[in-house]
């Protein structure tokens, strides 16, 4: 086996689309993940390791270790944030007396540099390492407080943003229009917890999901959203594309439709901050686009891959192959894997709905996946997708 898909989170539509374009390339796919998950309707898998309804650490570690055990693989790619963060506690020494050195060895091999992990995860670790760097991010800063957030909402100028350090998919950020909204918004991301609260999960062994991060202060940017979805070995970018987004899901959230092209500005920020991330696998950062014309400002880094990797070679950009080629001991190219055209797609699931239908623009429907179909439309005949 070559790849390891790890995934909890469900409703995530990007690691359901990888087996497919990994099977294109003469990779072969194993996933670990529940039952019920998109992920595991893909009929590109070879084999399939269920992870089990608990979320003890314990019992994920060792789902973990027997996957690696019966379908031994060259990398593990994460497909969500909570997989990310096991990850990363695995590859930092938790559960050792079931991730054993070998296990250990691979799933540090597949993430990259333990002692950057935060920053590739964390948006307040994120925009640090950024501004270190000399990438142009938003005006902001990490608050301590309610009253150091409202501070800092009078420093930048409302509106402003709240942003927890770990969230996804729009969620813990809040829009705040004065010190009363930033206030309550800051007392809803850091609610009370008890010692009494802390101990039950230690000692149910869900004390790895983070629960106290740092949260942001930013100030708001008029302009579009845009990111770039990038392959990464070793510290070195490997290839990558750029994606606008034209419309989202919600405010905040993620992309209904999309513009996929390049874009040298965002490749060179990407490059930048893989470099000193020393990171490997997929791995996506968003941006904002200023409207008064200022260069794109990075806002965050998502370690994980997102729902377009797989529409790269549409536009000339070949991930999995040049994925392929890396696990064959071969050396990344010292050229860039760039988009040679551009591209306006409305992603999965929301290609099936005849509304979203637009002029030249690719509907993105896995056909030769029915049974994936099959599963995402029965979850939403309750529940239509939106126009």
């Amino acid at each position: 086996m070559d790849i390891l898909i790890f995934a909890i989170e469900d409703g995530r539509f990007g690691p359901a689309r990888l087996p497919k374009m990994f099977d294109e390339a003469g990779l072969k796919v194993a996933a670990l993940c529940p039952a019920d998950n998109l992920l595991a309707q893909s009929a590109f898998l070879k084999t399939l390791h269920r992870l089990p309804k608990s979320r003890n650490i314990r019992d994920i570690a060792q789902a973990l270790a027997g996957a690696i055990k019966q379908s031994p693989v060259k990398l593990i790619i994460p497909g969500d944030e909570q997989a990310v963060i096991l990850l990363q506690a695995f590859a930092n020494g938790r559960c050792s007396a079931v991730i054993g050195p070998e296990v250990r060895a691979i799933i540090a091999d597949s993430l990259g540099d333990p002692t950057k992990f935060a920053a590739s995860l964390l948006k307040s670790d994120t925009m640090d390492l950024a501004r270190g760097l000399g990438i142009c991010v938003p005006p902001g800063r990490t608050a301590q407080s309610a009253d150091d957030a409202v501070r800092a909402g009078e420093s930048l100028g409302y509106p402003v943003y709240l942003k927890q350090s770990f969230s996804w998919a729009g969620e813990g950020v809040a829009k705040c229009n004065d010190a009363a909204a930033l206030r309550a918004a800051f007392k809803a991301a850091r609610p009370r917890r008890s010692m009494l609260r802390a101990r039950v999960r230690k000692a149910l062994g869900r004390d790895w999901f983070p629960t106290d991060t740092p949260i942001d202060v930013q100030g708001g940017i008029e302009g579009p959203c845009a990111m770039y979805c990038a392959l990464a070995w070793r510290g070195r970018l490997v290839g990558g594309f750029s994606g606008v987004k034209l419309e989202p899901l919600y405010c905040h959230g993620p992309s209904k439709v999309v513009k996929l092209q390049h874009d040298a500005y965002l490749e060179g920020v990407a490059a930048k901050m893989v470099e000193a991330l020393e990171f490997t696998g997929f791995l996506s950062f968003d941006f904002m686009i200023p409207s008064d014309g200022r260069d794109p400002l990075l806002i965050e880094c998502n370690p994980r891959p997102v729902p377009v990797h797989h529409l790269g070679r549409h536009i000339g950009v070949d991930l999995a192959g040049a994925l392929a080629s890396l696990l064959n001991g071969e050396a990344p190219d010292e050229q860039v894997l760039s988009a040679s055209n551009d591209l306006d797609v409305v992603l999965f699931p929301h290609s099936l709905n005849p509304v979203q239908s637009r002029q030249n623009c690719l509907s993105d429907v896995p056909a030769e996946e029915p049974g994936l179909i099959r599963h995402v439309v029965d979850r939403m005949e309750a529940k239509p997708l939106a126009a």
